[in-house]
């Protein structure tokens, strides 16, 4: 019942990108598959209508086991930079992708933005795996 709330949440906000379903048990254990559910949220610039889309991790088809290996590994830059972190000052653009859920049994609630080089890289290590989920630059 949870995962079915889930998608018609996801359906009634408008996303058109990728709707994946993780009901059943938890494939996730240490040396196992990428296990984890993300709402993606991709906000090309303010005003724009956000695409959305919900990964379940493992994956149902091979474009979704691909995209959960993918974040597997580069699942540290889910963390938010250190508060003492030293950035370039250089503006990258608008665009936001705005992560929410559990990975890895651990809570997610994390925003990429492209507003100095730190958050760039974030921003640029993650969004070939997951524009593509929701249908933006790189994506169908």
């Amino acid at each position: 019942m949870r995962c079915l709330a889930a998608t018609l949440a996801v359906l009634a906000l408008g996303g058109a990108g990728l709707v994946a379903q993780g009901c059943g048990e938890d494939a996730g254990t240490a040396g196992g598959p990428a296990t984890g559910n993300l709402q993606i949220t991709y906000v090309p610039d303010q005003g724009v209508t956000p695409r959305v889309a919900v990964l379940a991790c493992p994956g149902v088809n091979s474009e979704e086991a691909a995209a959960c290996e993918q974040l597997e590994s580069l699942s540290t830059a889910f963390d938010p930079l250190p508060a003492d972190q030293v950035c370039t000052d250089i503006y990258g653009g608008p665009e936001q992708i705005t992560l929410m859920g559990t990975w890895a049994g651990e809570a997610v609630d994390t925003t990429l933005t492209r507003t100095n080089g730190c958050e760039s890289d974030r921003y640029e290590s993650l969004a070939p795996v997951l524009l593509p989920l929701v249908g933006g630059p790189g994506g169908g």
